[in-house]
Formats: structure tokens, sequence, C-alpha cells
């Protein structure tokens, strides 16, 4: 649990969010962004810049079979390269445990820093290699042998559940290769399906995806007096402290986050190989760097999805919605990720799957399958892309089959505004909004109506037009219990912020949650603005420090920033804000009542007869005085959505897929700052687009990787992209201490849907895998106009 004493009561957070909302002046202005300059001018300090002199580098050896065991291991010829310093291998850290996350009602695997005994996939780290430059690390790296007698492979789901295969962890006492198994029920699916007009059945795949951010994970440590510090371009570091102390029996261990570029969900995790810097950093009293280079990230970082949902769905002759069954299995890799766990997109597509629609009656299964692939961890949207995929593409299914429009079919059975708040057949707490107006403002915006009329007209000359729709909702700012009810007990819910505000009038903000590129320097700075009245210019987000006073949380993930973050950030802000009126009053010889703080001046209300500077009160002040705490968690999860739309056109003799034009209609609850909002959904938008036409992550049957390069591995460019046109309904959310909701992660989970529905429209035929692959989609082009002629 967070501090007590920085604890904020449900009582006070409420009466905050009643006396600041509509008396925030920077709150909701298009402010630029704070952080840009540094970023585009080449200044920002990634973890590859930072000066530690006299660092030493790892390189690691990273086994190059799926599945074998380890029977013999040669590392003279790398002990004796000058400018070697260390060869480790699992045996140098007998003494240290290995990574088990905790999962509740799941299996937890243990994972050690370096393999011991067994590899389990392609990429997995067998020996590091610590030498006086990257360099001599890498051809050091090079002189290693290993060998490895290869065992039987597990790489797909099929084999995964195939029980002539091998446990992979009966080592470890688990006697399955399901690692997570859930089961939830609601309602009375048999008799609803008894009574249905219409009963379809469907099975959905998503292939695998990495996150591929522009920079790679990396870790710098070094001994500071008697105190462990790890640089880390990380979005959890007090996660990471707590792990490093941990396994490694560390007391004092400080997490330092430089500039960070990208982390989507993959740098939340604490992967063995920097736990491993900070290892070798005390083995040998020296600082030590590792930053892997774009294969290693491609191979061994983490990916994501890689899951096939089975949905059977009834519906009476009006195309209501009665009843859903749902079977999801998902590929989790070799190890589950800590402290995130293997559990978390199988169980965000248990609980998601109905979506924004009307359903009592719910049936569903989820397992995570351990394979011989690198292990799957969170992705931007984490298991909402694959739920959304799944209810979406089975709105249309039924709109096709009961002859209804795919407007209709979800004006039908969307849960209106005046059913919220809306408990759901998963327990999920809807809270506000108006799901209905969404699907409304992206038909007008895409131009529905008169679609149909433009779909035949570009047909009868040759162009193949469709039209798709996405309506999701999203969980945001998750809190302890939702982590828990999904078995997430690693994770807080909670995050906090430290303001000091030192003699010259500035304010320095440390939080939980460091920035990771999504403009969070601006939108803290703006919402500490409203918070004291001290001027935006005066305010410096400082990048998160684990040392930093009493900071503590989850960090940056779970659309958390804008309700959780914030929310410490106007508490600890209130607080300052009242100690400063509070001495300015006893200076003045003014009641505290009668003053106000605007642009970093104390003055009265009724003009500014008598007023102070922020600074000469900084100037007066006791140490510490300026120096405040505090801590936030939400009560409840607050619930974004939107509606994407999308026309394409289909390529007939090549089967690609042109996006001509996407809207949004988006409600993130109260807009903190328009741009950032857009960047955002823009961002996220990408990544989504990217997952529907072009990424994915293949392995042979022997389990080696096929895509371990960008040559292979197709990313698109800000050329594939289309134009996006987003409009803001901005309902505030009623439980949230701003109003505000998370958005980061939409674009992503919504994009694949929308265009998986336009181009099933486009080509009258059901394309239900992501990614739409060009080959596929060419054979069903050509058929329609072969049929025409």
């Amino acid at each position: 649990m967070p501090p007590k004493s920085l604890c904020a009561s449900p009582e006070n957070g409420s009466r905050l969010m009643q006396d600041t909302i509509g008396t925030l002046p920077l709150v909701g202005r298009a402010l630029g962004r704070i952080e840009d300059r540094q970023l585009l001018s080449g200044t920002a300090t990634f973890l590859d810049d930072i000066p530690i002199p006299g660092a030493l580098h790892v390189a690691y050896v990273r086994s190059n079979v799926a599945h074998g065991t380890i029977t013999a291991m040669d590392t003279r010829a790398a002990r004796e390269l000058t400018g070697v310093r260390a060869v480790i291998t699992a045996d140098d850290l007998d003494h240290v445990p290995p990574l088990v996350t905790p999962v509740a009602n799941a299996a937890n695997p243990p994972r050690h820093l370096l393999a011991k005994g067994v590899v389990r996939y392609v990429g997995e780290p067998i020996v590091a290699v610590v030498a006086t430059s990257r360099y001599v690390a890498e051809d050091a790296a090079a002189l290693v042998a290993v060998d490895i007698d290869p065992l039987p492979v597990v790489c797909t789901l099929a084999e995964s559940l195939d029980p002539s295969k091998p446990v992979l962890h009966a080592g470890a006492g688990i006697d399955s290769n399901v690692l997570f198994d859930r089961v939830l029920e609601s309602g009375d699916p048999d008799s609803a399906f008894q009574r249905a007009a219409h009963v379809i059945e469907r099975t959905f795949r998503h292939s695998r995806v990495a996150p591929v951010p522009m920079e790679t994970r990396g870790a710098a440590a070094t001994i500071v007096e008697d105190e462990l510090v790890l640089w880390a371009s990380s979005q959890f570091p007090h996660a990471l402290k707590e792990t490093v102390s941990d396994l490694l029996g560390v007391e004092k261990v400080r997490v330092k986050c430089p500039d960070i570029g990208g982390g989507f969900g993959l740098k939340s995790l604490a992967s063995p190989e920097e736990i491993l810097v900070a290892w070798a950093a005390m083995y040998l009293n020296e600082p030590v760097k590792w930053v892997e280079d774009r294969s290693e990230n491609l191979i061994a970082s983490a990916h994501a999805r890689d899951m096939e949902v089975s949905v059977r769905v009834a519906a009476d002759h009006d195309g209501v919605l009665l009843a859903m069954e749902v079977d999801a299995l998902c590929n989790t890799g070799a190890y589950s990720v800590h402290p995130i766990t293997h559990t978390l997109e199988a169980a965000g597509v248990l609980s998601m799957t109905p979506g924004p629609y009307r359903l009592a009656h719910y049936r569903a299964r989820a397992r995570a399958m351990a394979t011989n692939t690198c292990p799957a961890g969170p992705y931007r949207g984490v298991g909402l892309p694959v739920a959304t995929l799944v209810h979406e593409r089975v709105m249309d299914i039924l709109a096709d089959e009961l002859g209804f429009s795919a407007v209709e079919i979800r004006r039908r059975n969307l849960i209106t505004s005046d059913e919220l708040p809306y408990l759901t057949a998963t327990s999920q707490k809807y809270d506000s909004g108006d799901y209905v107006a969404s699907l409304e403002a992206a038909a007008e915006m895409i131009g529905y109506d008169s679609f149909p009329s433009e779909q035949r007209a570009a047909r009868s000359s040759g162009t193949l037009l469709g039209l798709g729709f996405a309506t999701y909702v999203e969980w945001t700012g998750n809190n302890s219990k939702l982590f828990k009810q999904r078995g997430m007990t690693a994770l807080k819910g909670w995050d906090s912020c430290q303001l000091d505000l030192d003699q010259d009038g500035r304010v320095s903000v440390w939080t939980s949650s460091p920035s990771i590129g999504q403009g969070t320097a601006t939108t803290y700075a703006q919402v500490l603005a409203d918070a004291t009245g001290i001027a935006i210019d005066d305010i410096d987000i400082v990048q998160s420090d684990t040392g930093t006073g009493e900071v503590d949380g989850n960090g940056t993930g779970s659309s958390r920033s804008a309700s959780v973050t914030s929310g410490a950030i106007i508490l600890a802000g209130t607080e300052l804000k009242s100690r400063l009126i509070e001495d300015a009053a006893a200076l003045l010889d003014v009641p505290a009542d009668e003053l106000q703080i605007v642009d970093s001046e104390v003055s009265e209300h009724a003009g500014h007869e008598r007023s102070i500077d922020v600074r000469i009160l900084a100037g007066k002040a006791d140490p510490g005085r300026y120096n405040i705490g505090r801590t936030f968690e939400a009560d409840d999860v607050l619930y974004s959505y939107a509606t994407h739309a999308c026309r394409v056109s289909v390529d007939s003799e090549t089967g690609e897929v042109d996006i001509l034009q996407y809207v949004v209609a988006e409600d993130c609850g109260r807009v903190i700052n328009p741009l950032i909002v857009e960047g955002q959904t823009k961002g996220a938008l990408a990544q989504g687009i990217a997952a529907a036409l072009y990424e994915s992550f293949h392995y042979d049957e022997a389990g080696q990787p096929q895509t371990g390069s960008f040559m292979d591995y197709l990313v698109p460019t800000a050329c594939e992209l289309p134009r996006v046109t987003i409009r803001h309904l901005e309902i505030p959310a009623p439980n949230g201490i701003l109003g505000a909701k998370g958005v980061g992660e939409g674009g992503t989970i919504a994009a694949g849907a929308a265009i998986a529905n336009a181009v099933s429209n486009a080509l009258a035929s059901e394309h239900n895998t992501l990614p739409l692959r060009p080959e596929v989609l060419q054979g069903h082009a050509r058929a329609i106009f072969e049929n025409l002629h």
C-alpha cells in the first residue's frame, strides 16, 4: 500500500475535484509541448548518452536453439581476450535466486538471469561478457562456445496443448504448458442460446508483434558510496528498484531515468539483462553499461498478442445480443514477465470482449500457454486490441447475416448514456459517457449515409472501396483492485509526486511515472500551474528518480498519467498553495481566504493593493517548508471510449490496402491539452495500423525467428499513414479528481478492428485474422471482378 502519510482520502479527492474543476485556467489549452526542444535539437540525454567515466560494457551470448540442454561451455578464449574483465555464467549466480513473478491462481515459472541447464527460446541470455568497450565485449562473446543438445520444440498454441509435447517447466513442478486458465460466467448462456434466432461461430486470430521502441532497452549501474545507482530506460523505476533489491539482496538501490525514447509497455518490465548489469557492477565494483542492439530487441526483449479466440454469439430476430461464449488462447512465450505477469493479455480479452455492448449472458475461458518463443509482455492496449477485433467483427458479421447496416446493429446494442454507470457481465463498472454519440459522430464525419452509392459507383469503374467502424471501451488509470482482480498482485495501483519550491521561486516536480515521450512534462506542468497559481514557466518536470523524497508508485502504463499521477500532483499542489497563502497572509496581514495566487504572485482577490511574490516567500521559508510529497490512487477505474471509422480501397492486382480517410470520435473525459491528446491518439493509431496491415513476427517449426531485422519485420513509416480527423466529445469523468481519463492506448485498440471491417466490406468477404496480408486479399479482390465479368 502507499505510505499512509501521503494518501488522500476519497472524501478529500472528491472535494478537491469539486473545488478545482471549472477554475483551472490552463487545463484545456493547447499549449505547446515544453519537452520537445531538447528532443528535436539532439540535446536530450538518453541512456547511451549518460557520461559514466570508465564504464565497462556488457554483451550477451544468446541461445541459437529454441529448446535444449546445455551440455558444455567453453569461455577460455573469451576470458583471454585483451580488455575482457569478466565472463559471467549461471554458475557465477548460484546465490542469486531466479526471478519469479507472483500471479494469483496461476503457475509461476522461475526465470534465471542467465540460462541454467536448459534454454527455452532463441535469444535467451546464457553468458554475459564484460569488457572495456562494446567492441571488445562483442568480439569476446563471439568466442564463447556453447554446446546445446536440442529438445523437442513447443512453438505454437496447438503444440502447447498437445500432450505428446514436453512440459517446458516440468522441472519447477509445473505439470502443464497451460500457465493460466480462468473461466468467467454470468447469467444463463445456455438458456439464451436455446432461444436465440441467430447463432454465429467464428475464430479470430492476431499474430505476434513486437513493440520496437525507437530507443532499445538499456541499463547502466555504478556504486556511489554504499548505494547501487542504476540508470535505466524504464517505465516502472520503482518496480525495478524493488526487484533488484530483493533479488540481489541490496538494501540501498536507486533507479534513475534518463530521457526515454519510447516504451509502449516493453520498458515496464524488469528484465534479466538489466538486473545482471546491476549485479556485475557490484561484483566488479566498477560502472557497467548495456544497451541492446536492434536484433536483440526484436528477438529477445518481449513480444505481444499471438492470440486465437473462438467465439459463439447468440442474437434475437432484431439483432440484439443475447449471449456470448469465448475461448481465448494466448501464446505467452517461454517465461512470465516481471512484474506484469503472463496473465495480462489473456485476462484482458476475458474481461473486455463484451466491449461497449449490453450483454447479460456470458461464458468465457482464457488460457496463457508456455511455448519456446520470446516471452510475451505488455504492448500498447494489452489485450484490448484483440478483444475489440472480436466484438467489432462480430457486430459486422451479425449485421451482414441479419441484413442490418453496420451502424444500425451497433445502435441496437450499445449501452446508452442513461444506463451508465453500467456493471458488465465481467464486473467492469463503466462509469460515464455516451457511446452512441461517439458512433453517430464518427458516422457523420466519415460520410456514412452517402457511402453505399459511392461504393457501387467505384466498383463499377474497377475500384474496391470499403468502410469500417470500431467502437470500443477501455479501462484506464487502473487501481489495486483491478490489478488484483486480474491476478497481477505485484503491481501497485497508486502513483506519487514530490514538489520542491526553491528560493528562486522555481518548482521542481518528480513523479513515479517517467516520461516516455507522451508529453507528460507539458501535462503535469499545466495541472500543477492550475492547482497552485504558479506560472507554468516556473515549473520544472524532472525525470523520475526513486531516490527523490517518498515518491513511490506503479509507473507509466495503463493510461494512468492524466488521471492517477496528475491526481498526486493536484494533492501536492493544493497543499503547496495552502502553505504559500498561509505564509503570505501572515506577512501581508491579510486573511488567507482573501488571497489568491496568479502567475506566481500572491495577492488580494479584490485588486493587488497588497501582494508578495512567491520567490520572496520561498526565500523566507524554513527549510523543507515547501517540499511536499503526495500519493494518489483512484477509487474507481475510469473507462475511456471512442468510435473509429475508416474508408479503404483494396487494389485488385496486388491486394494492397490504402486508407483513404480515417476519423475518430473519442471521449477521454476532460481534455487537459488537446495537442497532447491528439498526439497520443495519432501515435497509438499508427501502431494499430501497423499491426493491422504490416507487422507480424514469425517463427519456423524449429522455433527459429524469421523476422530478426527490419528487413523482415515490416514497420510502416509516416508515408504509409493517413491523415486523421479527431473529434473530442469531452464528457468529464464524475469520479476522477480532474475529470480526465486515459487516452494513450485507444488508437491501437480500435484500428485493427476498423480496418478489418473496412476491408471485409470492400471485398464482401470475412477477414478475421490480423495482419491483413496482401496475398490473401488479392485473391478475393480478383474474384470479385471475375464474377462481375
